[in-house]
C-alpha cells in the first residue's frame, strides 16, 4: 500500500515503513478527520482466489490464518473499553483483513522522546508516579486474564501531562496470550530476550519441563523488576555476562541480580521478589501497586528481607520508556534489545 490510497475506510498519509517493525510494516492513516496508527503484518498471508501453492499448502494457510485471526479478534474484544479505565492503555480500534494482509489500527499517540536515562534522572517522587501509572495499565490487562508477553521499554511511551508530571501508554499487544494459555508452538512466541522471564526462556527453548500453561501473567512481572531498575537506575541488574547472556539465564543458573546499592530498601525488595526465579514466588500487579502506593516507599528505613511475594501481601506498582514506531522516537537504549526468535543461545548451558 502506497501514500493516498484507501483501505477499508483508511486513507494511508505515508508510505508504509519497516522501522522496528519486527515482524510487521507500519504508517500513520486518516479516516473520518482522525489519524491512526496502521500495523500491516508481514505474516500469515491468506490464500486468496488464484494464490500459489497445492491444495494442501493453500489448505494450511487458510488455517493459519483462522487461528491467527481468531486469537486477534479474541484479544481487541477482551480489552474493548479496557482504555477508558486510566486511559493508559492503547487498545486495538480496528482489526481486518484486506486481501492478503491483515491490519491492525490503534489511537495514533503523541509523547515526549523520553529513554530509560531519562527516567532515571528524574526526581525519585517523579519516578514512582511513572512506575505507578504503568503498573495501572498493566493492571487492566491482567484483570482481563491478559498477559502482554513482550514488555520492555520500547512498549511503554512516556508522555508529560498539563501539570509537568508524567504519565504512560502501555502499547503493541501483538505478543499477548491469554493467561496459560500461550501459543503452542515456541516459534510463535516472539519477544525480546533481554526481559525473558525464567519460565519465558525455558519455553523458547523447548525445555519439557515447562508448557504453555506455564505461561501465565507473572511471567510479565519479571520483566517489569527490569524495567522498574532501568527507570530507577539506568541500568539493568548486575549479573556475570562473560557467563550469561541474559538477566533470565543468569536467574535459572543460580546467579544473583544484583541490585544498585542506592535504591531506598522497599523498592530495593519489592525488585527482588520480582525478579524471583519460580513465578509463583513472585508478587501480582495488584500487590506491586499497592507497594507502590506505600507512603514510606521512600523511605531508608530498614526492612525484613525477602518480604514480597504472593502470599504477602505485598503493596506495589511499576513502569517504562518510549521507542516505537508510534513515535518516531531515534533515541538510543543502554541495553541493546535482542532479535532473539524461538530460539535460546544459552540452551545447553540452562540448568533445572
Amino acid at each position: 500500500m502506497k501514500k493516498g490510497q484507501v483501505i477499508n475506510g483508511y486513507r494511508i498519509l505515508q508510505d508504509f515503513s519497516t522501522a522496528r517493525g519486527g515482524l510487521s510494516k507500519w504508517t500513520f492513516a486518516e479516516k473520518a478527520g482522525k489519524e491512526y496508527f496502521i500495523k500491516e503484518f508481514l505474516s500469515p498471508t491468506y490464500p486468496v482466489d488464484g494464490a500459489p501453492g497445492s491444495a494442501k499448502t493453500r489448505s494450511e494457510r487458510q488455517r493459519q490464518c483462522e487461528v491467527f485471526e481468531s486469537h486477534h479478534k479474541h484479544l481487541k474484544n477482551a480489552l474493548a473499553g479496557k482504555s477508558s479505565e486510566g486511559g493508559n492503555l492503547i487498545v486495538t480500534r480496528d482489526f481486518f483483513r484486506w486481501g492478503t494482509k491483515y491490519y491492525k489500527v490503534t489511537e495514533k499517540i503523541d509523547v515526549a522522546s523520553f529513554r530509560v536515562t531519562d527516567v532515571a534522572g528524574l526526581p525519585r517522587e517523579k519516578q514512582v508516579l511513572v512506575l505507578r501509572t504503568v503498573a495501572h495499565s498493566l493492571q487492566i490487562l491482567h484483570n482481563a486474564g491478559i498477559v502482554h508477553g513482550d514488555l520492555k521499554p520500547d512498549n511503554i511511551l512516556i508522555k508529560t501531562t498539563v501539570t509537568g508530571d508524567y504519565t504512560t501508554k502501555l502499547i503493541d499487544f501483538d505478543n499477548s496470550y491469554f493467561s496459560g494459555r500461550a501459543p503452542e508452538i515456541a516459534d510463535e512466541v516472539v519477544g525480546d530476550a533481554v526481559y525473558y522471564s525464567p519460565e519465558l526462556g525455558l519455553f523458547i527453548s523447548e525445555d519439557s519441563s515447562v508448557g504453555p500453561s506455564d505461561l501465565e501473567c507473572k511471567s510479565d512481572i519479571f520483566a517489569l523488576g527490569l524495567i522498574f531498575h532501568q527507570y530507577l537506575t539506568g541500568s539493568l541488574p548486575k549479573f556475570d555476562q562473560k557467563k550469561r547472556r541474559y538477566p533470565y539465564v543468569a536467574v535459572l543458573n543460580g546467579d544473583r541480580l544484583v541490585m544498585k546499592s542506592h535504591l531506598p530498601i522497599r523498592l530495593k525488595n519489592l525488585i527482588e521478589a520480582m525478579l524471583r526465579r519460580k513465578s509463583t514466588d513472585r508478587p501480582d500487579v495488584s500487590e506491586v501497586f499497592k507497594e507502590l502506593k506505600r507512603p514510606d516507599l521512600l523511605s531508608d528505613a530498614d526492612v525484613p528481607a525477602g518480604v514480597p511475594a504472593s502470599s504477602s501481601r505485598l503493596r506495589g506498582t511499576l513502569a517504562p520508556r518510549p521507542t516505537s514506531p508510534e513515535t518516531m522516537d531515534s533515541a538510543s537504549e543502554p541495553v541493546q534489545p535482542s532479535k532473539l526468535k524461538g530460539t535460546l543461545v544459552e540452551k545447553k548451558k540452562l540448568k533445572p
